[in-house]
């Protein structure tokens, strides 16, 4: 939780949210690797959702709904990586993870939470346009375009880390 501990809105967030986070299921998305992010999907998650309940805080739309529904909105616990697939044609493609993991997280969230229908549309479309269906509300806009820029930053944190690591290796070799 220290990824957001010092922001301004941090307690009401946690309010909202404390229930899932401190979820022993949650939890586990610690250990399952996310976009380069040495803090896993865990830390993903929680970041997409504080940032996403900020802006819609500011923005005078359900705030409440959004925090809960952007932590659920990666909330599988297979790694990707390790699944096989053979499938050919549209199939593939129906099974690729950007595509099929959605709807594996909303299954597992509404199996664990009672989710209203913004929740469960930011869990489902969170990956447009990778996904044909757009989302349905501002919220779930919302969450789709705060995740892409969470990866995006996470993905170049990542990228430096691993710089800085060649880069030192390089200079001990020296």
């Amino acid at each position: 939780m220290e990824i957001i501990q010092e922001k301004k809105y941090f307690h009401q967030f946690y309010s909202l949210t404390a229930d899932i986070i401190n979820s022993s299921k949650f939890q586990t998305l610690k250990n399952q690797r996310h976009h380069g992010n040495e803090l896993g999907r865990f830390a993903h998650c929680v970041r997409v959702a504080y940032y996403a309940y900020v802006i819609t805080k500011k923005l005078h739309l359900d705030s409440t709904s959004t925090a809960r529904g952007a932590l659920l909105h990666d909330y599988y616990f297979e790694d990707w990586r390790k699944i096989e697939h053979h499938e050919k044609g549209l199939d593939r493609i129906r099974n690729m993870h950007a595509v099929a993991h959605p709807k594996r997280a909303l299954k597992n969230a509404e199996a664990d939470y009672h989710l209203n229908k913004k929740e469960e549309n930011m869990i489902l479309r969170h990956m447009f346009p990778v996904t044909i269906t757009p989302p349905r509300y501002a919220e779930s806009w919302i969450v789709s375009l705060v995740d892409k820029g969470v990866a995006a930053y996470e993905f170049a944190q990542s990228f430096r880390r691993t710089q800085f690591h060649h880069a030192s290796q390089a200079m001990n070799n020296v």
